[in-house]
C-alpha cells in the first residue's frame, strides 16, 4: 500500500483501488458524487439500470462498457476510452473512475494495457482531474500487478462517517431489493414493503441508499430529498413522515389488486399512478373503502 487514501487523493494523479469489496467502491462513487466541488464519470461493466440502487445516476456521469450500441454506451475500444477522457479532463475538474481493467487485460493484452495506464497518467499532467481504477488484484499475476501499481498506485477507500452501526443498517438497506423483472400487469414496477430504518445509526448515506430503492420502485419521493441537508433529527424526522406515506402507499396498492374486480382497468391505473405520485391517498382509500 502507498498509503494514501481517498481523502488525500490529489489532481493531475492515476490511482488504483482494490474492487474485491465492489459495495466500498459503490459506496465512495455515492458519496462522493453528492459533493458538488467535483464531477464524477464512471465507466462501469454494469449497465444502467443495475446501476441505479447502487449509486445516484443523477449525480454521475455514466457509460456502460459492452460492445451493445446505445445511448451512454462505450465500446472496449482503447481509442475511445482515451478520447473519451481526453475530452473530460481538457475542461472544468473531477475524477474519472475505470471499472472493467480485467476485461481489458483479456481483450487487449498485459503490456498494451500497461502502456494506456502510461498514457493516461502522462494525459492526467497539470489537469485538475484524478483517475481512479478499481481492480481485482487476484485477476492478475504479480508480476505485472507490480509494475500497474508503480503506474497507478494503489489507495483506500474512505467513507466520511462510517460506523459498525451504519454498515449494518446500510447491509439490510442493501438486501432489499426489488429484481430488475418484477413489474405489473400495467408494466409498473412492483412495490414491496421495506424495512423501516432506526434512527441509531442512521446517516445521509443510507438516506441516499433509501431514496433510490423508492425511485427504483416508481415512487415520487422528491418530498423526502431536503433531508439529506438537514441535520441529523430533523433528517430523520421528515425521513419517518415519507416512509409512512410509502408504507401506506404500498398497502393500499395491495387493496387495490385486492379489489381488481371491483374497479374498470381506468381506476386501477389512476390508482396506482397517484399511489406512486404519494397523492389522493385518503381518497383512494375512502373509495376502495365504499366497495
Amino acid at each position: 500500500m502507498s498509503g494514501v487514501t481517498s481523502k488525500n487523493l490529489l489532481r493531475g494523479q492515476l490511482y488504483s483501488c482494490n474492487f474485491a469489496d465492489g459495495r466500498t467502491m459503490f459506496e465512495w462513487i455515492d458519496t462522493t458524487s453528492q459533493s458538488k466541488d467535483d464531477h464524477l464519470v464512471f465507466v462501469s461493466r454494469l449497465p444502467h439500470r443495475r446501476l441505479l440502487d447502487r449509486i445516484d445516476v443523477s449525480k454521475v456521469e455514466t457509460y456502460w462498457m459492452t460492445h451493445r450500441v446505445g445511448q451512454a454506451h462505450i465500446a472496449p475500444d482503447l481509442e475511445q476510452l482515451h478520447d473519451l477522457i481526453l475530452s473530460r479532463i481538457s475542461n472544468h475538474h473531477g475524477c474519472v473512475i475505470l471499472e472493467g481493467l480485467e476485461w481489458l487485460v483479456t481483450l487487449h493484452g498485459e503490456t498494451v494495457i500497461l502502456n494506456f495506464v502510461r498514457s493516461l497518467r502522462d494525459d492526467l499532467h497539470r489537469t485538475q482531474w484524478s483517475i481512479l481504477i478499481p481492480i481485482k488484484p487476484l485477476a492478475f499475476n504479480s508480476i505485472w500487478l507490480a509494475r500497474f501499481h508503480r503506474e497507478a498506485p494503489e489507495i483506500d477507500l474512505i467513507i466520511e462517517g462510517h460506523t459498525e452501526i451504519e454498515i449494518h443498517v446500510a447491509d439490510e438497506v442493501g438486501e432489499e431489493q426489488t429484481p430488475d423483472s418484477a413489474s405489473t400487469e400495467e408494466g409498473l414496477p412492483v412495490l414491496v414493503m421495506l424495512n423501516r430504518l432506526p434512527e441509531v445509526g442512521f446517516t445521509k448515506s443510507i438516506l441516499r441508499k433509501r431514496i433510490l430503492q423508492w425511485r427504483r420502485m416508481g415512487l415520487d419521493v422528491s418530498e423526502v430529498e431536503p433531508a439529506l441537508h438537514l441535520d441529523s433529527a430533523e433528517s430523520y424526522e421528515l425521513y419517518a413522515v415519507v416512509e409512512e406515506k410509502v408504507r401506506r402507499a404500498v398497502e393500499l396498492e395491495h387493496m387495490v389488486d385486492a379489489a381488481q374486480e371491483h374497479l374498470s382497468a381506468s381506476q386501477q391505473t389512476t390508482c396506482k399512478f397517484r399511489i406512486r405520485q404519494l397523492t389522493g391517498l385518503d381518497e383512494i382509500h375512502a373509495m376502495l373503502m365504499s366497495r
